[in-house]
């Protein structure tokens, strides 16, 4: 008795998006939980106070000046102007605004050197911050 070999089609493999969609959520809280947001400065810098308010770029470099002058770029600690400079330079295409924030008891010309080396750097926007907690929105 000849046997009939005929092959069975079998229907392609379904694809079940339910658990992909459970992986991207998970990678998209991940991602957002392993990103820093903020910076905080290596040292307390106590802002000064306004009542003006304005928002920024968001391609940003934060200099920190304390009290007693010490200085740094976001987490990274500058050990004098000239490295501040030498960084600032480094990085002058990739930085839209330089802000400033320092301590309400640094001294002036520290602020003041730190935005001269920055305009010499090409950097043309530099904001100094202020405390923003007590902003009511008036002037």
């Amino acid at each position: 008795m000849p046997m009939n070999l005929k092959k069975r089609e079998q229907a392609p493999p379904k694809l079940r998006m339910e658990p992909m969609v459970d992986c991207v959520f998970l990678l998209l809280i991940f991602f957002m939980v392993s990103n820093i947001l903020r910076v905080p400065p290596p040292f307390k810098v106590d802002l000064p106070e306004s009542k003006a308010y304005s928002e920024f770029a968001r391609k940003r470099y934060n200099v920190y000046v304390d009290a007693i002058g010490r200085i740094s770029v976001d987490e990274k600690m500058i050990p004098d102007l000239n490295a501040l400079e030498t960084f600032l330079r480094s990085k002058a295409t990739q930085i839209e605004t330089l802000i400033i924030k320092a301590d309400k008891n640094a001294l002036h010309g520290a602020v003041v050197d730190i935005m001269e080396r920055a305009k010499r750097q090409g950097i043309d926007n530099i904001a100094i911050a202020v405390s923003e907690e007590e902003y009511q929105g008036e002037l």
